[in-house]
């Protein structure tokens, strides 16, 4: 018994010694390690760290964060005793009196992480966290919590609690500006940190672990800066109340602090960064990469001294910001003039943010010393402090051409006759914006090019294989980023969102789609949608009606998106978007939620209204039989209930109203005519009788009475027709007239009651067809409970229901995070997005992808960092793309199509052959046209242009063009307060606006030192127009009308000139084209690729 007792005292005390002796070698290993960053100049060094900003070349600086210039350094007789307080209230209760840890705050973190089962509370006090700073500590380990305590108790050792102090405050971050009390003090409250008071002080102690959670300015949206305060409240007031547990205040003064909000107030701290510095700052703020240099050992940036590596292609960002300013002033002088006098207070305002003097090829301002309106040879010199230069004619036509534009119209052309008058717009002593022309003037003074600093903002934005390749946010490229956060109305850049859904859901874009006016309902709202250019076909192909960017058509598909889907596909799709009924879901609950919820109402007029839409199918084929084939296309048209006093005419006149022709194909009205058709025609009947017995002229008048809705037409096409019609104001009579007695003693037997067309719209036949056929259906629905998915896949409300909630599904899958209202309008653009989100769904479309991080990021954190370093050198983050399958090359293939054809000879016409690439050699100059793809948009009230499209990036191996390497391109331009882009005598539509700036960047791309590299020389001297993968391999050529876009090709079958070729989804077999369709619904895709089909 004594023998064991030793072994276990022995084995005790060794364990004992073998541990003191590693917590001696630990303690010496780490104070080997801190023995030289102790000393206070190298502290002072991790401090002051800066965190350099590199372009994709790893050598090129963007900028520097946390630079000297973001500096200000507080002493610690400087500080606040309030704020000392508050600090020690918030982070470390016992900091002056323990040694620099706190043994009872460590057992309650242990306990707490303990209790989660992993490391939640971390129990450091200001030392230790001072510590961490400045030692690095590797992982958030229990190990590394041991050595960051020995460095603590180093830290205690070499320096007093009132300089731990300052090296912390100085340290702590704040914003990717800079860090430390004093930039905190001014960024959050715009004043000085010896000026702060209770409650400012109380906020910023409490938030220096995590500044961002609290701080309204980096929010984008009201509701976000709202969360923000009302954090930063909550968090103030548990300062406050741990200062007054210990007495650094009083309970008068804590009850006061209590009540009041944060005073936020943003205070201007040196200067605003660029845009993209700006964007990867916020990154760096979130909690995604909070986290992740947590997990690396580095609790603040500030201090850390990483290097951060980026996708932003210098060349390509330089071309868009040159882009931008070439562009905007044109297009602002184009609406609203060049006032010099005008823009005096407003340059001078502006003074501040723009050099005085020539600086990095930017523009300046310098003074006119002098106008010379010579004909010959007109100028502007200009000077500024310690130079001058000269604006001759070359440097005044771009803004005399577009001053000119804004008095007379578009169609005028500058020369130098106008220059006399464009210079009395200017004074010497003015102000103006200019830049340098490379070349110098005859009389050796520098050429200038004039400018103006425009109040038209936009916004541009570059994607190459997910990653941001260039980002302009505005024209200054400071303060807002537009490219990523404006949210703004973009227009028929949503249209392609539509053809891709209806692509999914087995449309053809060789599918006719009606393209005339027409009134759309959706539970009780009605939608009358405008075409913004008088259509030349009432019917077009879905290819067509992106080219043409025809409103009519695209929205009538929206409305019949799912009009294809067998009953077993319906459900499929009603699941996918959660409208289905639930496993444990109750048919009451179900009833509930579709009609409390989303608004549909299954009552009896739903389900007449159900069997009236299933009876016009039905009825197709004994139409067809019947030789009616003319009644289809009113008949698919007629609306069960047409209320013209619900819909909002006030803006059309009395003509325009009359060309409604959709106001008479109301299905009520029309049965209503059609018994009154028949009444009438009983009577027409007895009175020729009675008139061919005795020809009485009082009984000539009465027939007459009784004829007088009848007429009878002569139709080139059609024939004969007799017409019935109470209401002849719609109708076009050039070739009827009204049908006399006479006439009908001659006819009466003849005439078949049948035939005889409502208003001139429907045959009676048809009408009492149609009615027959609904009272069948609507009693077999009624076997059924209403919201029973075989009656809801019939119902007009619910399937609208479903096809918009599709839409915007897949919208959110391709990459739109915005939260978009579904609404019938949504082709046209009503909702707002960023050009970065329309930039990431056109890349889904022509990648198929959608490319993001493991944990998928908002559009707020858009791919543009590649890689953090660290101050060693080790790799702390790398970006790993994971790609998720979207849509397949069935789908996508036949929308890039479209968009290819946009530019060939729709909307972005002035796109075709505009991007080059050039290049010279000893043998000669190549200038070869790159393929273009993309959509315009011109948002309601023309207050934005847009447009989104892509260009064929190059192979590694071949330098063929291929479209999965290509390169997305989003701009935009719009006024910040979304004032129509019209001036006196010019309108911005997407193609005049949007599209230049557009050109101008793709151009840069094409003629990068990047994208050249991949070229083949040799493929040169063949031209590249014929290489590459640029369209999916399975559409075939069509033969399509040039008005039409449909196979039909009408009167131009004859003119072969006129005949374009469509690639589609079409199998060709003995010169019969067979339309495909797929099935393939939001996840289709992705499932697709798991299973390997």
């Amino acid at each position: 018994m004594r023998k064991t007792i030793k072994v276990i005292i022995y084995s005790i005390l060794s364990f004992f010694v073998i541990f003191m002796v590693f917590l001696g070698l630990v303690y010496h290993q780490v104070s080997e390690e801190a023995s030289t960053r102790v000393e206070r100049g190298v502290i002072d060094r991790i401090i002051l760290s800066e965190s350099p900003v590199y372009y994709d070349d790893g050598k090129t600086p963007i900028g520097v964060y946390f630079q000297k210039i973001h500096r200000k350094y507080i002493h610690y007789r400087a500080i606040p005793t309030l704020f000392i307080k508050a600090l020690v209230a918030s982070e470390d209760r016992n900091f002056f009196s323990h040694p620099g840890f706190d043994f009872k705050a460590i057992i309650r973190a242990f306990i707490a992480n303990i209790k989660a089962g992993r490391i939640v509370q971390g129990g450091s006090t200001i030392t230790q966290q001072a510590a961490k700073n400045i030692f690095k500590r590797q992982k958030r380990t229990y190990t590394a919590k041991f050595k960051e305590l020995i460095q603590a108790l180093l830290l205690e050792n070499s320096y007093t609690k009132e300089e731990i102090i300052e090296i912390y405050i100085n340290q702590f971050f704040v914003t990717g500006f800079g860090k430390g009390l004093k930039i905190a003090a001014e960024y959050f409250f715009g004043k000085d940190a010896e000026d702060l008071d209770l409650v400012e002080s109380a906020f910023i102690a409490g938030s220096v672990k995590g500044p961002n959670r609290y701080n309204p300015f980096t929010k984008k949206t009201e509701a976000e800066k709202q969360e923000a305060m009302r954090r930063a409240k909550i968090r103030k007031n548990y300062v406050l109340k741990n200062m007054l547990l210990m007495k650094y205040v009083t309970q008068e003064q804590y009850l006061k602090a209590v009540e009041r909000e944060v005073p936020f107030k943003e205070g201007r701290v040196t200067y605003r960064l660029n845009v993209i510095l700006d964007y990867i700052r916020e990154q760096l703020e979130s909690d995604y990469f909070r986290n992740i240099m947590r997990q690396q050992g580095i609790e603040n940036i500030a201090t850390s001294g990483v290097s951060i590596y980026t996708s932003i292609d210098k060349e390509i960002q330089d071309g868009a910001l040159k882009s931008i300013r070439r562009h905007l002033p044109l297009l602002d002088v184009k609406l609203s003039g060049y006032d010099a006098n005008l823009l005096q207070e407003k340059y001078s305002e502006l003074s501040a943010e723009i050099p005085d003097r020539p600086k990095d090829n930017l523009l300046f301002l310098g003074r006119v010393t002098s106008i010379n309106s010579n004909i010959r040879n007109p100028s502007l010199i200009v000077g500024w402090d310690k130079g001058g230069g000269i604006i001759e004619y070359e440097g005044l036509k771009d803004m005399g051409e577009a001053w000119l534009k804004w008095k007379l119209g578009d169609w005028a052309v500058f020369d130098k006759r106008h220059v006399p008058d464009f210079l009395k717009e200017f004074n010497v002593g003015d102000l103006v914006p200019v830049e340098y022309i490379e070349t110098q003037g005859k009389n050796g003074k520098r050429r200038l090019m004039l400018l103006k600093i425009p109040e038209l903002e936009g916004g541009v934005i570059v994607l190459h294989k997910g990653k941001v390749k260039a980002m302009v946010g505005g024209f200054f490229n400071r303060f807002f980023n537009r490219a990523a956060y404006a949210k703004r109305q973009l227009g028929s850049i949503f249209k392609p969102i539509v053809y891709t859904a209806a692509l999914q859901l087995k449309w053809n874009t060789l599918d006719p789609l009606l393209n005339m006016r027409d009134m759309y309902r959706f539970e009780n709202t009605f939608y009358l949608p405008k075409p913004d250019h008088i259509p030349k076909s009432r019917k077009v192909s879905m290819t067509w009606a992106g080219v043409k960017s025809e409103n009519l058509a695209t929205v009538w598909l929206l409305y019949h998106l799912t009009d294809r889907l067998n009953m077993g596909e319906f459900r499929h799709v009603v699941k996918l978007l959660g409208l289905d009924r639930k496993r444990n879901e109750s048919y009451g609950e179900y009833v509930k939620r579709i009609r409390d919820v989303h608004g549909v109402v299954v009552n009896r007029e739903a389900l007449m209204e159900a069997a009236f839409e299933e009876s016009k199918k039905e009825i197709e084929s004994d139409i067809i039989f019947s030789g009616l084939e003319d009644a289809l296309d009113n008949l698919n048209r007629l609306h069960f209930k047409l209320d013209t006093n619900k819909l909002n005419l006030e803006e059309y006149n009395q003509d325009e109203i009359s060309r409604l022709y959709f106001l008479g194909l109301g299905y009520q009205r029309l049965r209503s005519l059609n018994f009154e058709m028949k009444r009438r025609f009983e009577k027409i009947r007895h009175l020729s009788d009675l008139y061919a017995k005795k020809e009485a002229p009082d009984l000539r008048e009465a027939l007459s009475g009784a004829l007088s809705y009848f007429y009878l037409a002569e139709y080139e096409t059609y024939g004969s027709r007799i017409i019935y019609s109470e209401d002849t104001d719609h109708l076009n009579l050039s070739n009827a007239h009204q049908i006399t007695p006479e006439l009908v003693l001659e006819k009466i037997e003849g005439i078949d009651i049948k035939e005889i067309w409502i208003d001139g719209l429907i045959p009676s036949e048809v009408l009492d067809l149609l009615q027959s056929n609904m009272k069948k259906i609507y009693k077999r629905f009624l076997n059924h409970k209403r919201y029973d998915v075989e009656i809801l896949y019939r119902v007009r409300d619910f399937r609208t229901l479903v096809n918009l909630f599709y839409v915007k599904q897949l919208a959110n899958e391709m990459g739109i995070y915005t939260r978009l209202d579904p609404v019938l309008s949504f082709p046209l653009g009503p909702n707002s997005i960023s050009i970065l989100e329309a930039a990431i769904s056109y890349q889904t479309i022509m990648s198929g992808h959608l490319s993001h991080t493991k944990d998928r990021m908002s559009s707020s954190m858009g791919p543009i960092i590649t890689k953090i370093v660290d101050r060693e050198g080790e790799t702390i983050w790398e970006y790993k793309p994971q790609s998720q399958k979207i849509l397949t090359g069935e789908v996508s293939g036949p929308v890039m199509e479209i968009l290819r054809m946009i530019i060939e000879n729709g909307t972005g016409r002035n796109a075709k052959d505009a991007v080059r690439l050039s290049m010279e050699f000893e043998s000669g100059t190549f200038d070869i046209p790159i393929p273009s793809f993309g959509k315009t948009g011109t948002a309601n009230r023309y207050t934005n242009s847009s447009f989104v499209g892509f260009i064929p990036g190059l192979t590694e191996d071949k330098g063929e063009f291929d479209i999965q390497e290509g390169y997305v391109i989003s701009s935009y331009v719009g006024y910040d307060d979304n004032r129509p882009l019209k001036g006196n005598h010019v309108t911005i539509y997407g193609a005049s606006g949007a599209l230049p700036l557009w050109i101008d960047v793709a151009n840069s791309i094409a003629n990068s030192t990047e994208y050249k590299k991949k070229l083949q020389i040799a493929d040169l001297a063949f031209g590249m127009q014929s290489l590459g993968r640029l369209r999916h391999e399975g559409l075939r050529p069509v033969t399509i009308s040039s008005i039409s876009g449909l196979r039909d090709l009408g009167k131009e079958e004859k003119r072969p000139e006129k005949h374009l070729q469509l690639f589609s989804n079409v199998d060709i077999i003995e010169d019969r084209v067979i339309l495909r369709r797929v099935f393939e619904p939001l996840q289709g895709a992705y499932n697709a690729e798991k299973t390997g089909n």
